[in-house]
């Protein structure tokens, strides 16, 4: 009969903190790279080269992380609230996609062809380099 109550009890108490949690991260703020350190400090060249060197290796090394990259802007995409920067390799070809945090503006506005750096987190490669939630560093 006890076994029986602490289920009745103890199942529906756990599904209710379940319920919990996953609401607590579903309300939770977005967090844009602003207030984190960077893991690694790189320039767009290196960082495009490793990716296209050895995608598998250069995704243990930066997927997730966050990165401070620093490159010549070759283009500004505005793609609804998202705006895109996309730092262009030297040599052509691909370059890195920064999508930057929603709401931040960087005052003033670089233009293209300008050297810029960015810090944002590397969510790995399809074709560029993609860093989201990116900001502008001085």
């Amino acid at each position: 009969m006890k076994k029986r109550t602490i289920l009745w009890i103890g199942i529906p108490l756990l599904l209710l903190l379940g319920a919990a949690w996953a609401y607590h991260l579903y309300v939770k703020p977005h967090q844009s790279a602003a207030g984190e350190t960077a893991d690694f400090t790189v320039d767009g060249d290196s960082l495009y080269s490793q990716y296209q060197a050895n995608e598998h290796i250069a995704d243990a090394k930066f997927l997730g992380k966050v990165i401070e990259v620093r490159g010549k802007l070759s283009d500004i995409q505005h793609n609804g609230n998202a705006e895109v920067w996309i730092l262009s390799q030297q040599g052509g070809g691909g370059g890195i996609n920064c999508q930057l945090f929603a709401g931040v503006k960087p005052d003033p506005e670089p233009k293209t062809g300008d050297i810029v750096t960015l810090k944002g987190r590397c969510t790995g490669y399809l074709m560029d380099v993609n860093l989201v939630d990116c900001v502008m560093r001085k």
